[in-house]
């Protein structure tokens, strides 16, 4: 696959960078459920948006698109639970 817009060796390496954000994306956005969730979870929001962008602009990578599907729903509950545990936590005093 890949656009006959760009050369294959720069495919190949936005395919790279694609696999890249893919991984650190859902690792941080498995660390933020368990600690500093609003923090981890927007950054891997962003990784996982620039990722699947990545996708749609050198139609490359498709195999990481639901890594990077998985790591955007994670970070989105990762945001919400450190909201709610915040208004919890400043309800309940």
């Amino acid at each position: 696959m890949g656009s006959g817009l760009y050369p294959p060796d720069m495919l190949a390496q936005q395919a790279n960078v694609i696999a890249s954000e893919a991984k650190t994306a859902l690792l941080l956005s498995i660390l933020g459920v368990f600690c500093f969730g609003f923090i981890f979870g927007f950054i891997a929001f962003r990784k996982a948006n620039s990722g699947l962008q990545m996708i749609e602009t050198y139609n490359v990578g498709h195999e990481k698109r639901g890594i990077l599907m998985t790591a955007k729903v994670l970070a989105i509950i990762d945001i919400v639970l450190w909201a709610v545990g915040l208004i919890l936590r400043f309800a309940l005093r």
